[in-house]
């Protein structure tokens, strides 16, 4: 199974405001897809393939983490790889304890190996091509700032991750309770 660890963001009115944002930035676009609502989340780490032997270990080392739940501060737009070149839009999680997180669950799965950085973000939108470039640019200048405030981080899970045409599915296997 395809897997990973993250944080869901689970509030009803949060992901609706996020949803607004990443339609009045596709706007006309056919060439950029929205991320579903129920996908919204901060991916702690990506697991990739794993078999059943390995889903049990990183479940049993993931029970193992103890830390309290947490404030993200939602805020600021963002690009990979840059603004002149546009593949995913994403709004940035701003935390120290996300980041302590991160670093837990990267140790209890040190078996899996992972060359991604860190970077707290939830992707909001992909994009495959674009049309009109300059109007995107524009579109995205103007959410540079925005911010959600706050959002309490109370579980985290490990997520199997199923790709089909119309885009992934998640589906929690094991969710983790901070205290």
């Amino acid at each position: 199974m395809r897997a990973f660890v993250s944080v869901n963001i689970e509030d009803e009115a949060l992901k609706k405001k996020i949803k607004e944002i990443a339609e009045t930035i596709k706007d006309k676009e056919s060439g950029i897809s929205i991320t579903k609502e129920e996908n919204l989340h901060f991916t702690l780490k990506f697991l990739g393939e794993i078999n059943e032997d390995q889903k049990n270990e990183i479940v049993k080392n993931l029970s193992k983490i103890s830390l309290p739940s947490f404030d993200i501060h939602i805020k600021d737009l963002g690009v990979f790889p840059d603004f002149n070149f546009v593949r995913i839009i994403w709004i940035g999680g701003h935390s120290h304890e996300l980041k302590q997180l991160a670093e837990e669950v990267d140790k209890s799965s040190r078996n899996i190996r992972s060359d991604e950085e860190f970077v707290p973000h939830l992707t909001i939108a992909r994009v495959k091509f674009i049309k009109d470039k300059e109007g995107l640019k524009k579109r995205l200048n103007q959410f540079l700032n925005l911010d959600f405030g706050s959002y309490r981080v109370r579980k985290f899970y490990l997520m199997e991750s199923t790709l089909l045409p119309q885009g992934p599915v998640y589906k929690p296997i094991n969710e983790f309770n901070l205290f």
